[in-house]
């Protein structure tokens, strides 16, 4: 007897492919669900790679859900499959280990870490930060290290340093740019923030023209001539969407690919969402969007439609040794004018890691009255209450 089940092939298993899934199965309880995917585990926290110390990170701790929550929401897992071909055509998706024909097809294929072709980084001693394997990875190569660089001053970037810091490694940081994160601190406060990393040496404006054996096994090379002698090099140099399969089924693809508010491609009955999804012109390629496009493009594949808002665009560091706590528009807007203001609390009560943090100092940022952004140095009590604030706008809206 044919099947009649509506079928829903999602194609890659991080959060925004999960959260696809289960709004698929909240509004149809009968349908096939299957994800592919080209990782061998099931859905693990990538954030959780670089917040976890490193010595203790267990990949079955990370896991999004157990092996019985897919068996009970009856969603089928292909773990371990190269997707060779989208046929948006024919409806059906190629991969190493079968064809799958579909009625709606969700792409959450993520993306990958960008890493800038430098001569000498396809050594064996350099290392990113994008799956539980990579941290594996790191854990051998710091057996015995006692130097190490970081290229890239991002969040990732920036708690990895922290971590090796904290194992007895001297770090050094290399970051391009004039200041680190420039996209979501000010420069006052990134200033501020390579004296609170301290023992790690940040180098800004700077760039790598080279990695090879020196002094120790991976000595990186700056273009002024300046040899930082390391024993392994991590890149962290952001990420880049994963389009090749939608660019060669036909699907617009910008920097990522391209949906609309509703998560739909250009392609009738191809939603995208997550990491490898760009709305508005905008991939910020952050947990919180991938969950919420999930969402939407779940719900909207099953008849709904749902419309996807404003993302919370926003940074947590958070450490042993200080928390740093950015949201929103800190003055990044050339054709606006700003009002900053400037407080102080040394008796705020305190949420951190670590219980010495006593007092906090906050910038924000208005505009024509309105709060449009801050950053927090310090304590994190009300930075809940801070977001809302900031972002009144619902991520999903209701048609």
């Amino acid at each position: 007897m044919e099947d009649r089940r509506g079928k829903y092939i999602i194609l890659g298993n991080g959060m925004a492919g999960i959260s696809a899934a289960k709004n698929i199965r909240m509004y149809d309880s009968k349908c096939r669900i299957v994800m592919i995917s080209d990782e061998d585990v099931l859905s693990y926290s990538r954030p959780m790679l670089s917040k976890t110390p490193l010595l203790s990170y267990d990949l079955k701790k990370n896991f999004l859900y157990p092996e019985s929550w897919y068996q009970e929401n009856n969603i089928e897992v292909v773990l371990d499959a190269k997707i060779e071909k989208l046929d948006v055509e024919n409806k059906k998706v190629i991969t190493s280990k079968g064809i799958y024909q579909y009625d709606k097809c969700i792409y959450a294929l993520g993306a990958s870490n960008f890493m800038p072709p430098i001569p000498g980084s396809d050594m064996k001693q350099v290392v990113s930060v994008r799956t539980y394997k990579d941290i594996e990875g790191i854990k051998k190569l710091i057996l015995g290290a006692t130097s190490a660089v970081l290229i890239g001053g991002g969040v990732i970037g920036l708690e990895m340093a922290l971590e090796l810091s904290h194992l007895g490694i001297t770090v050094t940081v290399v970051e391009t740019l004039s200041y680190l994160m420039p996209r979501l601190l000010d420069e006052e406060t990134a200033k501020s923030l390579e004296e609170l990393l301290n023992p790690i040496k940040v180098i800004t404006g700077a760039n790598v023209s080279g990695i090879a054996p020196g002094e120790k096994a991976a000595d990186v090379s700056l273009a002024d001539g300046t040899i930082i002698p390391a024993d392994f090099v991590v890149m962290s140099c952001g990420v880049r969407a994963n389009t090749s399969i939608a660019k060669e089924a036909g699907i617009e693809c910008d920097r990522a690919v391209v949906v609309n508010e509703h998560m739909e491609t250009s392609v009738s009955g191809v939603y995208a969402c997550g990491d490898c999804a760009q709305h508005n012109g905008m991939n910020y390629a952050l947990w919180s969007q991938a969950k919420v496009q999930g969402q939407v493009a779940g719900a909207n594949a099953c008849g709904k439609r749902l419309r996807y808002g404003m993302i919370d665009s926003s940074l947590l560091l958070n450490s042993p040794k200080f928390a740093i706590f950015a949201v929103g528009d800190v003055g990044k807007n050339p054709d606006l004018q700003y009002e900053v203001e400037t407080v102080e609390n040394n008796n705020a009560p305190v949420f951190a890691i670590n219980p010495r943090f006593t007092k906090s100092k906050e910038k924000r940022w208005y505009c024509n009255g309105e709060l449009k952004g801050a950053i927090r140095v310090g304590s994190l009590v009300g930075i809940d209450a801070l977001r809302k604030q900031i972002f009144n706008e619902k991520e999903v809206h209701d048609a």
